[in-house]
């Protein structure tokens, strides 16, 4: 029998809408935090971490990935999004989409994910004009989402309903990603624990490479490293495993305390460290603030999660020049970590506002890594004021744009620009007091306000 195709599919969509019944139903197997194993989730009765399950689908053995779906819990719903090659968006027959079904259905095209199932759920709570109702509405909220391949079903997991109807609604839609299965291996974190008698087990989805048993591994960005014991794959033992593979890895030198979701297994010295970088990107247009010079984000690249500052620019005469803030659109900005991260360069970037309200869209916007850094320097618009002090028949002084003769003589040949409109060039400095002499390109008037621009190198670090 031929190798069964790994293929991710996310299962997501808002609060108590019927995703873990749905992963039960059509689930064979459980692996770490599988159907709300996690303490808290028993007790709050939500799911509030990653979930994972498996089941055989024709040529493909798929792994179910079981987002949450409460509003204050969507960093563990973008982790999910980053390795899925899919997704099934689940929406209560009885209650109809809410904010976070849009709020998913966003994550999900921000990072290029174009496969979807709308499962309507708990169809045996209501009419079947309800659930006409509730397609209707999720045909024209997906309408203009951008998905290349779409299908609905109607499901009830508590009577069995509509099963089949979904396994073939998967079927129609899945697109395996491309795999890079030569080269550096590279595994995001989505799990680390102890397990006695063997140390440390790290779980994850492989998204490029091949990885033995026996292999020395690094964790990134902390630099610890390991040999690799052994390899599972829902508990079925193996000797190698290569990109799309779910795994779990023993690496028993590296403390499981050291690790955070996010981190990285990889072939040691293949993936950057960083605190900051370039990306580009655009605005979600269901976006409705501003992006702020210093905003304080949550920036997902690629699975890691981390607080950001963000620095919109624009690039002029071939300088990066600070924005002191953006609306909409394209745009490009300097993101400023909180903590160094292992930034896999092809990994998507989504920007995230998790202050707001969920009522609220908290999507900024989604774009790439353009460029890795080191020492951070970008040109700071600076604006300097004075006024007109004496009109003369060839020039105009200008007192108040230079506080002694030596920087007056160092703003010679800048432009500058008059209230009322004029535009001049600064020719000379004036006495030692500052003054300046202006040639303007039309009249302007005794005591009229005088500026001008000039660009200043600062360096630029997360904080204040």
């Amino acid at each position: 029998m031929d190798k069964l195709v790994p293929v991710h599919i996310g299962l997501m969509g808002h609060i108590d809408h019927g995703k873990t019944a749905l992963a039960r139903a059509i689930s064979e197997q459980v692996s770490t935090a599988g159907l709300d194993k996690h303490p808290q989730a028993q007790e709050r009765g939500i799911t509030i971490d990653l979930g994972f399950t498996m089941f055989v689908l024709e040529k493909y053995l798929v792994t179910l990935v079981d987002a949450p779906g409460h509003a204050d819990l969507i960093r563990s719903v973008v982790a999910g999004a980053n390795i899925i090659d899919g997704a099934i968006l689940t929406v209560a027959a009885d209650e109809g989409p809410k904010i976070q079904t849009g709020e998913h259905l966003v994550v999900l095209r921000s990072l290029d994910i174009n496969s979807v199932v709308i499962a309507i759920t708990k169809s045996d709570l209501v009419k079947d004009k309800r659930l006409a109702e509730v397609k209707g509405m999720m045909k024209k909220i997906v309408r203009d989402a951008g998905f290349e391949r779409v299908e609905y079903v109607t499901v009830s997991a508590q009577k069995g309903e509509g099963i089949d109807d979904l396994r073939s609604a998967i079927l129609n839609v899945i697109v395996p990603r491309t795999r890079i299965v030569e080269g550096p291996v590279l595994m995001p974190i989505d799990h680390a624990f102890s397990v006695k008698g063997h140390g440390t087990v790290v779980t994850g989805t492989i998204l490029r490479g091949h990885l033995s048993v026996n292999d020395v591994v690094e964790c990134s960005p902390s630099g610890l490293t390991s040999k690799v014991r052994s390899i599972q794959t829902f508990s079925t033992n193996r000797l190698e495993a290569s990109a799309g593979d779910r795994v779990g890895i023993n690496v028993p030198e590296i403390d499981h305390t050291q690790i955070t979701r996010g981190d990285y297994i990889a072939s040691p010295k293949s993936i950057p460290i960083a605190d900051a970088m370039v990306v580009h990107a655009q605005t979600n247009i269901l976006y409705q603030g501003r992006i702020t010079q210093r905003m304080v984000i949550s920036a997902a690249i690629g699975m890691p999660m981390v607080t950001a500052q963000v620095i919109p620019f624009e690039v002029r005469n071939g300088v990066r020049v600070v924005l002191d803030d953006f609306k909409a659109g394209a745009f490009d900005a300097v993101l400023l970590f909180q903590r160094p991260i292992a930034v896999d360069e092809g990994a998507r970037v989504l920007l995230i506002r998790t202050d707001l309200s969920p009522s609220e869209m908290r999507i900024i916007g989604s774009g790439s890594v353009s460029e890795i850094l080191g020492k951070v320097i970008l040109n700071k618009r600076k604006i300097r004021k004075g006024k007109v002090q004496r009109i003369r028949d060839a020039d105009v002084l200008v007192e108040g744009l230079a506080s002694a003769k030596s920087v007056a003589e160092s703003i010679v040949g800048l432009h500058v620009t008059a209230a009322g409109g004029a535009v001049g060039i600064i020719r000379a400095p004036f006495g030692t007091r500052g003054v300046v002499s202006i040639e303007f390109d039309k009249d302007v008037m005794q005591d009229e306000i005088i500026q001008y621009e000039r660009l200043v190198e600062e360096e630029y670090r997360f904080g204040p």
